[in-house]
């Protein structure tokens, strides 16, 4: 059901076999509040693209598959993945250096850009502290120019994120709301 160029692949580079991981089924409701999911952990040792296609097959009608950015070790420390929503339908030099001047180096330079359609989806394998997953959000809020029409991030998908405490983003493409599957990218810089 997933091919080579889905985040699952950038995502099980990362896996410690001794930590867990969550995915959720989710149903979209524009401009709610409501962050209805259900949520399912999984180790890194078993979080295999057979598991995350049997979720796949059962997803409902409604429903999607989302990837969350906790990671809890074995020791029970808590980290997130770093993780993007873009707004924008383009990934040129002027987004390049808007998220260049406001996101850690150590973070962008080991981010990995899924195009999803109508605008793209990004994932760092830098781990954050929960602290420094707040700074980064914080960090995004700043990356669309002030005093302009030009949306680079989706700032309702950060203060959802805030709210709910972790980062999610698509795997799926099952309720008809979308394009596409996310399909790994790269900048146009020319």
């Amino acid at each position: 059901m997933i091919n080579t160029d889905h985040p699952y692949f950038f995502i099980n580079s990362l896996l410690d076999s001794e930590s867990t991981y969550s995915l959720s089924k989710y149903t979209y409701l524009p401009d709610s509040l409501s962050d209805d999911r259900i949520i399912n952990t999984i180790s890194g040792e078993n979080f295999s693209i057979d598991y995350v296609n049997s979720i796949l097959k059962s997803l409902k009608e409604d429903q999607e598959l989302a990837f969350h950015s906790l990671v809890k070790t074995k020791s029970r420390k808590i980290y997130h993945i770093p993780m993007i929503d873009f707004a924008t339908s383009r990934l040129d030099r002027e987004v390049y250096y808007r998220l260049k001047n406001f996101i850690d180096y150590k973070i962008l330079s080991d981010m990995t850009f899924y195009s999803t359609g109508n605008s793209f989806h990004a994932y760092s394998s830098k781990l954050l502290t929960h602290k420094e997953w707040l700074k980064f959000m914080g960090s995004l809020l700043l990356v669309n120019p002030s005093n302009s029409s030009l949306k680079i991030i989706d700032n309702r998908w950060i203060g959802h994120r805030i709210m709910s405490g972790f980062s999610s983003l698509r795997w799926s493409n099952n309720s008809g709301i979308y394009k596409t599957l996310p399909k790994k990218t790269t900048f146009d810089l020319l």
